[in-house]
């Protein structure tokens, strides 16, 4: 079942480093749980740190895009690993805003490094829709199983010990970089003969992912926060958070086969319909089973979303480019929306970030169908005689 182009073990290793670059951003509300019991910051401060880490993320995946054609991969991954877990022991050992910060630019420079290199070597498979279809399911399936237990482990453990034993981990599994590809001459063979760009849906695609994981990190971040705020129990919001990442899962199998069938067009709007319900849920004071419901929505909406918007990106540019980039914009989008939350927060009051993530998320997919709708109203002339 693997894809041709890339090793079994290679696939393994692809899946381990992205999924270790990416778990933080694929349990935020998890992790701004654990921060906040680490170090007693509040909501704003909160968000801020996140932020701090999911842009120096995305700034560490704009500069190894620089790399990738240079560097040997498993060189770059190592990098990354060793940064991710400095950060994260760092990050076990500080205890006010400054220290924090420092720390998870640190770490967030390894995810970045780690996920740029993981994307690079899943890109290289035959089929890499199928490659990142399994980084996604394997990805999904770790993070809802660590939202899950995050609590209980929280109780037991509290978060210093959690924080080692996550560098522990991530020193152990540096044992499989032997199986990533090395890497740039794979990147050579990729581009060679590639030509071609549509500026119209390359300017739509990026702009839209941009606005979308600006909206989906602004709620996302602060999804166990709301449910906290409404005095809903710790263990609940774990098992909320928990079962919207398998919903996730379903959301991903469903592009692949929706797309095929009816385009991506209405797939699109259906995760925009789904979003913005999802959002709606979660005003006020809120219920245990609305948290819950709230979570699946949005989780299901995104991952069906996600696929889309990146097949988007690469039909912009055969050369790959634009979904390159697409990584990097995203990771900045999505490192934004918990600012966004903190600036509108006001007190527990979470409404005033709601509306506004829900409207920037409508406006993004507007921007992506309409580039879509021109992209294709374009390439017809360009084919006629």
């Amino acid at each position: 079942m693997q894809p041709a182009g890339l090793s079994s073990r290679g696939l393994i290793a692809s899946v381990v480093l992205g999924t270790l670059g990416a778990l933080t951003i694929m349990i935020v509300p998890g992790f701004v749980t654990l921060l906040a019991a680490q170090s007693g910051l509040n909501d704003q401060q909160l968000g801020y740190v996140a932020s701090w880490d999911i842009n120096a993320t995305a700034a560490a995946i704009g500069f190894a895009t620089f790399l990738i054609a240079r560097l040997n991969w498993r060189l770059l991954a190592l990098c990354g690993l060793l940064l991710l877990v400095a950060g994260s022991f760092l990050t076990g050992h500080c205890h006010t805003y400054g220290a924090l910060v420092a720390a998870r630019i640190v770490a967030g420079i390894g995810e970045g490094l780690a996920i740029a290199v993981a994307f690079a070597a899943l890109g290289s498979a035959t089929n890499p829709d199928r490659a990142f279809g399994i980084y996604l399911v394997v990805g999904l399936s770790v993070s809802a199983a660590v939202l899950a237990l995050l609590p209980r482990w929280l109780n037991v453990f509290g978060p210093e010990v959690l924080l080692e034993a996550y560098a522990a981990v991530v020193l152990l599994l540096m044992i499989l970089l032997p199986w990533l590809p090395r890497g740039a001459e794979r990147v050579g063979l990729l581009l060679e003969g590639a030509t071609g760009i549509s500026r119209h849906l390359a300017i739509a695609g990026l702009v839209g992912a941009f606005l979308y994981f600006i909206a989906q990190g602004a709620v996302w971040s602060y999804f166990e926060q709301m449910g906290a705020a409404s005095g809903i129990d710790p263990n609940s919001i774990g098992q909320a958070a928990g079962l919207s990442s398998f919903a996730g899962v379903g959301g991903a199998l469903l592009a692949v086969m929706l797309v095929s069938r009816c385009g991506r067009r209405w797939p699109l709007i259906g995760s925009g319909i789904l979003s913005v319900a999802s959002f709606w849920l979660l005003r006020g004071q809120i219920t245990g089973t609305e948290l819950i419901v709230s979570g699946l929505l949005f989780n299901f909406a995104w991952n069906l979303a996600q696929p889309l918007l990146s097949g988007v990106c690469s039909d912009a540019d055969c050369r790959g480019r634009v979904v390159v980039a697409m990584g990097c914009i995203q990771t900045v989008g999505f490192g934004i929306g918990p600012a966004l939350t903190a600036t509108l927060l006001r007190g527990h009051d979470y409404g005033p970030a709601l509306w506004t993530s829900a409207g920037i998320l409508v406006v993004s997919l507007v921007v992506v169908l309409s580039g879509m709708r021109a992209h294709a109203r374009v390439v017809p002339a360009a084919v006629s005689p």
